[in-house]
């Protein structure tokens, strides 16, 4: 059933509270020998938020089919957890692509899964309130959708907000994938900086574009594109101390042979590039990342992923990495195998038929796995992005659902 939800344009929140290892939830389970899926939680593909009809310049795929009645609450392509055990989750640019975008409203909604575990939990996830995002103060130096509304709401088609860090002074930094830009924003979604450009490190004084970038596309300061179509900043990692984000592409840069995607060191003191930066080398069965969270000040996690779903033999992977000497490649482990997940309280609740990856091996099947939040040096969260009303992972014929899953880990990660 379709559901509506008031809308909060201000939103007050408490603190980040990622790497907690004090979450009694947690502390319940017991040791585990392989990666165990301990919690399961999902949001019905057909939730839908306050605001305009959408949809109008999309088709509609696995049996919906627009005007959608209201914004799709769908696609989470970053989240951040809260310290009152709620989530923010970031939706995407809204229905893939830049031209088709023009009515989906960006926004941030914090949102409330009521886990289900060994312990009981009824899987659902409650959506509890909206930040919009906005350039009242017009920053933004191209024209947006709507450019002359006092509000000037953004859209779809203004950015493609994939990752996402919320800073001790409240404030949101987002990676957009067209430009790509770092765009920064108040606790209430006001935007608070003109968007910061991505620097080429390797021709000083220039910068990276995308295809997609509404600069190139205006015409202004025209810089040829060396950054793939929808290849723009997909992961963005915080660095434990607050001093560096790291916003990670999603794709190799165009002619780029070695398969190696570029990390940059960005300064929030500074709101400048560093000139520092990194490279993750893709395994040979993965096209792009999704994620990439950081739990100490040169560790982290990225999510790499091949481009299938709905296949079980799927390249869907947590990869555990380090940062060394900036221009060097970073190092990777295998940390766990989203295709392989030990399920043994089979926590996913009754299978439809055609469900696959349901059962006591658990499996990730989505074409885009994008979030990926570190609760304690034994515990994951990981939502997927269902590319509404696109994606059909879990099922071939109908469209996913935005799925939450929280993962133990056999051996802690620090």
């Amino acid at each position: 059933m379709k559901k509506i939800y008031s809308s909060l344009l201000a939103l007050s929140l408490t603190s980040l509270s990622a790497c907690n290892d004090d979450n009694d939830v947690y502390q319940t389970e017991q040791n585990v020998t392989a990666p165990t899926l301990v919690s399961f939680a999902k949001l019905d593909v057909e939730t839908y938020a306050a605001g305009p009809s959408s949809g109008a310049f999309v088709t509609g795929a696995n049996g919906i089919f627009p005007p959608f009645k209201g914004q799709p609450v769908q696609g989470f392509s970053a989240a951040l957890k809260n310290g009152d055990g709620t989530y923010m989750a970031m939706a995407d640019n809204g229905f893939g692509t830049q031209d088709n975008s023009s009515d989906f409203l960006l926004r941030i909604y914090q949102i409330k899964p009521d886990f289900r575990s060994k312990t009981g939990g009824t899987a659902k996830v409650q959506v509890m309130s909206f930040i919009q995002l906005k350039d009242p103060n017009k920053l933004v130096p191209f024209t947006i959708i709507n450019q002359n509304t006092s509000d000037r709401l953004l859209t779809g088609a203004d950015f493609d907000p994939e990752s996402m860090q919320r800073t001790a002074d409240g404030t949101y930094w987002i990676g957009d994938e067209f430009g790509p830009y770092l765009l920064h924003f108040d606790k209430d979604g006001i935007l608070l900086d003109a968007p910061i450009a991505l620097p080429n490190p390797y021709s000083k004084g220039k910068e990276l574009r995308s295809p997609q970038n509404q600069l190139n596309k205006a015409n202004i300061n025209y810089v040829e594109p060396l950054v793939q179509q929808s290849g723009g900043f997909e992961g963005m990692a915080l660095s434990k101390d607050g001093q560096f984000l790291y916003p990670l592409l999603e794709k190799p840069l165009k002619g780029e042979t070695t398969n190696q995607l570029l990390i940059s060191q960005f300064d929030l003191k500074k709101k400048a590039y560093t000139g520092n930066y990194y490279l993750f080398s893709l395994n040979s069965k993965a096209s792009n990342i999704g994620d990439f969270q950081m739990y100490d000040d040169k560790s982290g996690i990225i999510i790499e992923r091949d481009a299938s779903q709905n296949k079980l033999d799927a390249y869907k992977r947590l990869i555990n990495v380090k940062l060394n000497d900036s221009g060097k490649t970073i190092d990777r482990t295998d940390l766990v195998d989203l295709m392989k997940i030990d399920n043994p309280n089979l926590l996913y609740g009754t299978a439809r038929n055609g469900d696959i990856g349901t059962g006591s091996t658990f499996s990730f099947p989505f074409e885009t796995i994008e979030d990926v939040i570190i609760e304690n040096k034994n515990t994951l969260t990981v939502f997927n992005d269902n590319n509404f009303p696109g994606s059909s992972g879990r099922n071939a014929k109908l469209a996913d659902d935005n799925e939450i899953i929280q993962i133990k880990l056999p051996k802690a990660l620090y």
